[in-house]
């Protein structure tokens, strides 16, 4: 089953995005341990399509579509802005980078997810989680 919502962005609409993950697993019965790593991940990456993706602009919407079976759940995230070049995000763990606020959720992402895939020239991000 595929659980879709968009939301305006604005930094509040991630308390939606909240509500949206909380009801998915209250109705698949999904187990509530991997509920913060997902959140996590889906968090940073709806911040980042609001803030560097669509630029604060209300008039552009950030997509958000999730599904799973038994052992992944995807996490799909799309933004209408000018998309941008994962390979362009230097990585925060660096000493020269410590301070830089640039690329902290992406690494976090990576961290929490068995996979982050970016396409449609960065204007997308899929994230996957085993839940088994």
């Amino acid at each position: 089953m595929v659980h879709s919502i968009a939301i305006s962005s604005e930094l509040t609409s991630i308390n939606d995005v909240r509500y949206f993950l909380e009801k998915i697993f209250g109705e698949s019965n999904l187990d509530k341990e991997n509920f913060n790593r997902i959140f996590l991940a889906l968090s940073e990456a709806v911040n980042n399509s609001i803030v560097h993706g669509n630029l604060y602009s209300t008039s552009k919407k950030v997509y958000v579509r999730i599904f799973h079976d038994d052992i992944n759940l995807i996490v799909e995230v799309n933004d209408e802005g000018q998309g941008f070049s994962v390979d362009c995000i230097e990585d925060p763990t660096c000493m020269k980078n410590l301070k830089n606020e640039k690329g902290r959720g992406i690494f976090l992402m990576r961290q929490v997810a068995e996979e982050v895939v970016y396409s449609d020239g960065g204007r997308k991000v899929s994230i996957r989680f085993k839940i088994v």
